[in-house]
């Protein structure tokens, strides 16, 4: 099965200097894949359902802007037309926006019609309402492109086209600057910038593969986010291990189960007990740091999550100023943390704050048995009787 594909458009305004970028970058494999095992900025294997390799298809394009009077004499620019001019003429854009698979898997078109555009190649586009006009001009196409790609994750679109500008060097105020700067070279010296990528065409190529790159880290977001924060955990433990952390620690947090605990929505791993939650607990509604003006009534709203006492050894330490908190078996999200404070639904200030909202956890509530096998629980005893109590036996609520 060969790989996915992205298209980006190289986007300027004389199709010459396009011509020698997509030359460029055709005599580089280099610049023709994207692995996604160099896009994870921590560990180096991809994250899981995404695709190991994906080729890059440039598309050379030029657009032509007009300009007009309006009544008041004043100058008007616009955009006439975005084209590609490839192997076999000058094309219009439009077509690559309509070769889709719709009946095919959610995969099967990972990158629908243009994935990005890099702007440059000319004097011409420097300006950031030129760049805004192809922006919207992609954009347009691209809306009912998209909306025809069968996806399941409804919550997570498919973006549109990706449409960057080229920026100048520190050393140049403007792109026009920049390009005056690369004709004062040498042919010695702009054979050498193909190369290092540091000015001219050179560097719009390499430009263009960074946007094809942006791309395939964009539409996997989610897959590269977990991917990541599970592999910061592993590096963490593999850490503690290495210092001896570890095995100094007191092992697994374990809660105690003659005592109301508290259970991951997912998995149902137990988390955390009543004894690991903050004591005292915060006074409600001590504080109110909403907007003025707001219609929430601070004083009748409940606290919507636990509040913890001290992080607990699932939470990979807690080294950070804040963060997720992750179910240490099936990853689920569960909370956050930060030692800076947070705000509870009560409207109190909780510093510092190690927060699990309610709605992901279940809670585990220990019952009563009688020697008759009948069930009760006695009005607010959170804990079990004395153990070799005759004829009293407990099970767990929902169990």
């Amino acid at each position: 099965m060969s790989p996915p594909s992205c298209r980006v458009a190289i986007i300027g305004a004389q199709r010459q200097r396009v011509a020698k970028v997509a030359a460029i970058l055709r005599a580089d494999e280099s610049l023709n894949t994207v692995l996604p095992e160099t896009l994870v900025t921590t560990g180096s294997a991809p994250p899981p359902g995404v695709p190991p390799s994906i080729t890059v298809e440039y598309l050379p394009c030029v657009a032509r802007f007009g300009c007009y009077e309006d009544e008041d004499g004043r100058t008007i620019r616009y955009l006439e037309t975005v084209e590609h001019h490839g192997e076999n003429g000058t094309l219009s854009l439009a077509p690559f926006f309509d070769e889709l698979e719709v009946d095919g898997p959610d995969d099967a078109t990972p990158f629908p019609g243009i994935c990005a555009a890099a702007v440059g190649c000319g004097v011409a586009i420097d300006d950031d309402d030129d760049v805004e006009k192809i922006k919207s001009f992609l954009e347009t196409l691209s809306s009912s492109c998209r909306a025809q790609v069968s996806t399941s994750d409804v919550d997570n679109p498919l973006p549109g086209p990706l449409t960057v500008c080229i920026e100048p060097n520190e050393e140049h105020a403007t792109m026009k600057e920049e390009n005056e700067a690369y004709r004062n070279l040498s042919e010695e010296e702009k054979r050498e910038s193909v190369v290092t990528g540091s000015i001219g065409p050179g560097k719009m190529a390499r430009f263009a593969f960074s946007l094809a790159e942006r791309a395939v880290r964009r539409r996997w977001e989610k897959e590269f986010d977990d991917h990541e924060q599970q592999q910061r955990q592993s590096d963490k433990l593999d850490t503690d291990v290495a210092l001896g952390a570890v095995t100094d620690s007191p092992g697994p947090h374990v809660p105690n189960p003659q005592k109301t605990r508290y259970s991951c929505r997912k998995c149902r791993t137990v988390l955390f007990g009543v004894a690991d939650l903050e004591d005292p607990p915060h006074t409600q509604s001590q504080h109110s740091f909403r907007k003025k003006g707001a219609s929430h009534n601070i004083t009748t709203s409940l606290c919507q999550s636990h509040f913890l006492a001290q992080p607990l050894s699932w939470m990979g330490g807690c080294g950070d100023m804040e963060g997720k908190l992750h179910c240490p078996k099936c990853l689920y999200k569960v909370g956050h943390y930060s030692w800076t404070g947070t705000q509870c639904s009560c409207g109190t200030w909780v510093v510092p704050a190690i927060m699990i909202p309610k709605s992901k956890v279940d809670e585990r509530k220990i019952n009563y048995v009688t020697a008759t096998g009948s069930l009760y629980r006695p009005y607010g005893v959170e804990s079990l009787p004395a153990t070799g109590q005759r004829g009293l036996g407990l099970v767990e609520a929902g169990d």
